[in-house]
């Protein structure tokens, strides 16, 4: 256990409680019946009243690491870290004389029923803890209970705790997709706040705590997240602190794990009176990260702002504008979409077909203006290369004799020409977005091969690397090099030399993009193999094109 972790004493004591805790003190239980939404099977410890790992009863894991198919029973592990307990408390400092045992070591009594789990602590001087983790699955997860009794103690004031946060897995294959483990916490209103992975760090949220919406951690595809569910848990909350916690493998499913984060919340429990009693409850979410479901909870507005985050394009450090509210349209028509054909591959082609054809008439009205700049360069062409034999190789003087040139005879290329590219990047940016976490897509199946559309298309696989023959971005490299080698090279040394270096970009791109999930390759050849059939009839009715002119006019990805 490193002492990165929040409030020292917590990361102490949760060390030495690991390696101490008899294993008769752990103990499983079932919350729903497996299948059904909002279920879950969890492993508990008394010694701690903690949460040792969580699974999703109502999902199964993508694939085994055998690469068998996943049965009924292979449940997803959604909350794990390793030895260190989750939901546990502990003093947030040193022990105070009005409840000198620590509640992160000791052994708690137990009472279980079919969907609750109660723990009890007796602190030693009259004061007594109770955690109740009561399963609710309409908002599929769970209402935990904190209660601070007095039996007779003479102490006032508040006890100050600190409440471990659960932590999601973050599986190895989520690397692939950028580092997406983030902590977040949002306010009733205003803009959410998020934390990526940041070792050594604790990270505080300035949110104010009495006007906080949720706050938790989250993976590729699912979060886990705690709420307040009145005003007095939120006047119980001091503090939300985001630790960074080290990877850790995956021993069941022999996989190795990616860094993740937690959020531990400071609490002061008022100590009440004898006789009497103070309670902090929350609400706990440990399910999709999507639209759609989150739709189907009591509060759906809820943890809109998670997606707000994860949809915020990740383009070299800062945001692209647009990018987040087109990713929003993206998903909601995806979904359309798939309302109506059932296939989420199919609705990709046709969201493709859809933006492609709605840029159709921009893009032949573009084409169609430049090949008119074409002709009216080649009326101009004997006067540029006198320019060129009298300049000779004084480029500067050249540049400035064909601008010269080109502003006496009104000649300046079409500003459509880049149109259809900007356009199209918007859309491109927002959907590579979108996917990144697009639970919708989660082991969605389009034709054949293709079994699982938020992962790499894998049409075999081999022993050595890449360990998996992707089809996919291999088809739209030979798509996109044919499509290159049609256009005919220019005749400026300069131009020529630019395109025939354009040629190999798709193939470092491809690269780029190899083991990226298959729903944006399905995108991408669809997209490719549109420019392709576009490209032909609009050279049909139009004709041929300058090469020179045509090497100024950018593909549609």
């Amino acid at each position: 256990m490193q002492t990165q972790y929040l409030w020292f004493p917590l990361a102490l004591l949760a060390g030495v409680a690991a390696a101490q805790e008899p294993p008769s003190a752990k103990f499983e239980q079932t919350f729903g019946a497996p299948g059904a939404v909002g279920g879950f099977h969890a492993e508990f410890s008394a010694y701690g009243a903690g949460l040792t790992y969580l699974q999703a009863t109502d999902h199964v894991v993508a694939r085994k690491f055998d690469g068998a198919a996943a049965g009924a029973n292979d449940w997803l592990l959604l909350l794990w870290n390793g030895d260190d307990h989750m939901l546990r408390l502990a003093h947030a400092g040193a022990a105070p004389a009005a409840f000198p045992v620590d509640p992160s070591r000791a052994l708690w009594t137990v009472a279980r029923s079919g969907d609750a789990v109660t723990f009890t602590l007796d602190g030693g001087n009259g004061l007594i803890l109770e955690k109740t983790l009561r399963h609710d699955p309409a908002q599929r997860g769970f209402t935990m209970e904190l209660a601070l009794r007095n039996a007779g103690s003479q102490a006032t004031g508040t006890l100050e705790l600190v409440l471990g946060g659960p932590v999601p897995v973050m599986p190895h294959e989520s690397s692939l997709f950028g580092n997406l483990a983030v902590a977040i916490a949002a306010p009733t209103e205003g803009e959410a706040q998020s934390v990526p992975p940041q070792p050594g760090v604790l990270h505080p949220f300035t949110v104010d705590t009495k006007a906080l919406a949720f706050a938790g951690s989250t993976n590729r595809f699912f979060g886990a997240f705690v709420w307040p569910k009145d005003d007095a848990t939120r006047g119980a909350i001091a503090a939300l602190t985001v630790a960074t916690l080290p990877p850790v493998d995956d021993v069941d499913l022999k996989t190795k794990a990616n860094t993740s984060t937690r959020v531990d919340h400071a609490l002061r429990l008022p100590i009440p009176a004898i006789g009497q009693e103070s309670r902090a409850t929350f609400g706990l979410y440990f399910g999709p990260k999507s639209y759609r479901v989150f739709a189907t909870l009591p509060e759906p507005a809820r943890f809109a702002p998670i997606l707000d985050i994860d949809l915020k394009s990740p383009c070299c450090g800062f945001e692209m504008p647009g990018g987040r509210p087109m990713a929003k349209l993206l998903l909601s028509l995806l979904g359309w979409f798939h309302d109506v054909v059932g296939n989420w591959g199919v609705a990709i082609v046709m969201l493709t077909i859809l933006v492609r054809g709605l840029l159709l008439p921009l893009n032949f009205r573009m084409q169609k203006s430049m090949r008119g700049y074409s002709k009216r360069m080649a009326v101009l062409k004997p006067k540029m290369d006198a320019l060129k034999q009298k300049h000779g190789d004084d480029q500067r003087a050249l540049q400035q004799a064909m601008l010269a040139l080109q502003r006496e005879h009104k000649l300046m290329p079409p500003l459509g020409g880049c149109l259809p590219i900007f356009l199209t990047m918007p859309i491109y940016i927002g959907l590579f977005t979108a996917l990144r976490t697009a639970y919708d897509v989660r082991q969605q199946p389009f034709i054949g091969w293709i079994q699982d559309l938020s992962m790499p298309d894998a049409m075999m696989r081999m022993s050595f690397w890449p360990h998996e023959f992707n089809l996919l971005p291999l088809v739209w490299i030979g798509m996109f090099l044919w499509l290159q080698t049609r256009m005919p090279l220019p005749t400026d040394p300069q131009q020529r030399q630019m395109q025939q270096m354009m040629r190999y970009m798709p193939i470092l791109f491809g690269v780029m993009l190899y083991s990226y999930a298959a729903a944006l390759l399905v995108y991408m050849v669809t997209s490719m193999a549109w420019s392709m059939v576009e490209n032909m009839i609009v050279k049909k009715i139009l004709g041929p094109m300058d090469p020179n002119v045509a090497a100024m006019t950018p593909q549609a990805i």
